[in-house]
């Protein structure tokens, strides 16, 4: 897509390409997954942006859930406002990683969408 063409404010460099770009639930998607993997204070002239999720490691199991449960529904709202998470369900997997699938959705739109992510 042409840079003229993009008919959104809302716009970002697609992760891993050369010249591709996402808007819309794309760009919010993408917001999500670098708030999820980014550590709070690794990027220096925006120590907000991330998340601590790293905090639910080593802790009991249903603590740790709860943790990352908490870590999620406080900073995605908080560092990317266009979207609202509809639901998220926490739970293991079979090699002892917790697995968070967050459904949310577009303000503007009202597309929803699910992503899962690991700890």
């Amino acid at each position: 897509m042409n840079i003229k063409e993009i008919k959104t404010k809302y716009w970002q460099k697609k992760r891993g390409t050369v010249g591709d770009i996402v808007t819309d639930l794309d760009d919010i998607e993408q917001c999500y997954d670098t708030i999820f993997n980014t550590v709070k204070g690794e990027i220096p002239f925006k120590p907000d942006i991330g998340t601590n999720i790293f905090e639910a490691i080593g802790e009991k199991p249903k603590d740790a859930i709860q943790i990352a449960k908490t870590i999620i529904l406080k900073e995605f709202p908080k560092q990317e406002p266009r979207a609202e998470i509809t639901s998220i369900n926490t739970s293991y997997n079979e090699n002892g990683k917790i697995v968070i699938t967050v459904k949310f959705q577009s303000k503007l739109t009202k597309e929803e969408r699910r992503k899962t992510y690991y700890v």
